[in-house]
């Protein structure tokens, strides 16, 4: 499992998702009004090879509750019925989720890692991609 920064209290200020490279980008920054902020510093969350992702009730300030690396079969449980919905609809977020029941091995056949944000206010959500890297800026 991916090892990532606590991101508990700072600010979603922003989010990337570029489509044709399959890579999403979550930009953090901490609440400077916090006590011990100078030890925090802004970073951004690169996951690649992304399989799926789904963000919902952005609130134009959103504040991280967290950010966790899952098992994949934690995230299916978890979110299994949006997935299935979403692929009925409109065929999102790809081809693997025709058959939840078999999802879980073909992705982490592919090296596929769970990743779910949870927040305090705001924009919450889950990912799936082979890597999430953390780049402090």
């Amino acid at each position: 499992m991916a090892m990532l920064p606590s991101l508990h209290d700072d600010f979603l200020v922003a989010y990337e998702v570029n489509c044709k490279t399959r890579q999403i980008k979550l930009y953090a920054k901490p609440d400077t009004r916090a006590p011990r902020h100078e030890e925090w510093t802004d970073c951004t969350i690169v996951f690649n090879g992304v399989e799926g992702y789904q963000f919902e009730n952005d609130a134009f300030g959103n504040i991280i509750y967290s950010l966790d690396a899952v098992p994949i079969e934690q995230l299916l449980a978890e979110f299994g019925a949006q997935i299935a919905e979403s692929y009925h609809m409109a065929g999102a977020p790809g081809p693997w989720a025709a058959d939840l029941a078999s999802a879980s091995q073909l992705l982490t056949s592919k090296g596929v890692q769970g990743f779910v944000l949870r927040s305090s206010y705001g924009l919450s959500g889950w990912v799936l991609a082979k890597e999430a890297l953390v780049e402090q800026t």
